[in-house]
């Protein structure tokens, strides 16, 4: 078999086994994974940690239509809330709530530290060379 098949079909391999702990830890939490997804991304903003919908379909990868039910169910469980966008008055933004950060702040923890244990087996030198590369090789891939 040609190397670049089984290369991706070794990173597929891996990206399973990581979704599957990431799906177990989150269902523990009671944590739908692209709920996980969302609210991460907002964690990720810089702070009062808001998106515009739109960034946020950007950084997860869904449709407009999917994001506005997303962000309804995140806010009512409290998670996330609507503010007028003070650049565009017919704007909102999605904030992340005290709640919701206290959530994603928890959850995250718990599975850097499992994913910790899958990449301990692996010497540090050799996972920064492949952050390195996926980085590179990602990058390209968004140009």
């Amino acid at each position: 078999m040609d190397d670049g098949i089984d290369r991706t079909s070794r990173l597929i391999r891996l990206a399973r086994q990581f979704e599957l702990v990431r799906r177990e830890i989150l269902a523990a939490r009671e944590l739908d994974v692209w709920e996980y997804d969302v609210l991460a991304a907002l964690r990720s903003a810089t702070p009062p940690h808001e998106l515009s919908p739109g960034a946020l379909v950007d950084e997860t990868l869904v449709a407009s239509g999917t994001m506005t039910n997303r962000v309804d169910r995140l806010s009512r469980r409290g998670y996330v809330t609507r503010e007028p966008d003070p650049a565009d008055r017919r704007g909102v933004l999605v904030r992340l709530t005290v709640s919701g950060r206290k959530k994603i702040d928890a959850v995250a923890a718990e599975l850097a530290k499992a994913e910790a244990v899958i990449w301990r087996s692996v010497a540090d030198r050799k996972t920064q060379q492949l952050d390195g590369t996926v980085r590179e090789l990602l990058a390209s891939l968004d140009r």
